[in-house]
């Protein structure tokens, strides 16, 4: 059986910051990603989508994309692609 993570966060605070619900998952996929090193495959499902779809989101938030022949290797083997 799967178990789940929750994070609860008070809207007042989350209002204080500007941030929504979407927007906050989204800051933490990246997060994940840059500092702690998960594939762009994991951070993608962390918010629901695909990895492609999430480093079009790091674009677009001026992060770097860090994909290496071995990403593309590890996609082909997992089916990621």
């Amino acid at each position: 059986m799967e178990s789940l993570m929750k994070i609860e966060i008070d809207s007042a605070l989350m209002t204080k910051i500007g941030v929504n619900e979407k927007e906050a998952l989204e800051f933490l996929a990246i997060a994940l990603y840059k500092y702690k090193g998960i594939h762009g495959s994991l951070a993608g499902k962390l918010i629901g989508k695909s990895e492609f779809d999430f480093h079009s989101l790091l674009a677009e938030s001026g992060e770097k994309v860090n994909y290496s022949a071995d990403d593309l290797i590890d996609d082909i083997k997992n089916n990621d692609l």
